[in-house]
């Protein structure tokens, strides 16, 4: 069961992150506001208000969001790079002062 809750899951979070949502919502919302339209100040705000920040503005935080993970993502990579080729340099130093710390033993 949870194979198939992460996989819908998955799935889902790519739907709702689409832009193909937000155009999707977006004429529904036109085309419905169009066939009865608010006929009160009141009707129309609250028609704006639940119909844009509810229906319109979730594709568009998710696909927002997915930007600044896919940035997040790739600093964190350029970071772990950068600190591995560092590990990396520092091993190699190390190494050759164990080296040199070895000769200058036998030596004495």
């Amino acid at each position: 069961m949870k194979r198939f809750n992460e996989f819908l899951a998955n799935k889902m979070s790519i739907i709702m992150s689409s832009m193909w949502l937000f155009w999707v919502l977006s004429v529904i919302i036109i085309v419905a506001g169009l066939m009865q339209p608010p006929d009160t100040p009141y009707t129309f705000v609250m028609f704006v208000i639940s119909a844009g920040f509810q229906a319109i503005a979730l594709p568009v935080l998710a696909f927002v969001s997915n930007i600044q993970g896919d940035r997040a993502e790739k600093i964190a990579k350029e970071t772990h790079d950068a600190v591995m080729k560092e590990l990396k340099l520092m091993r190699e130093e190390n190494a050759e002062l164990k080296t040199l710390i070895v000769n200058q033993k036998s030596k004495k």
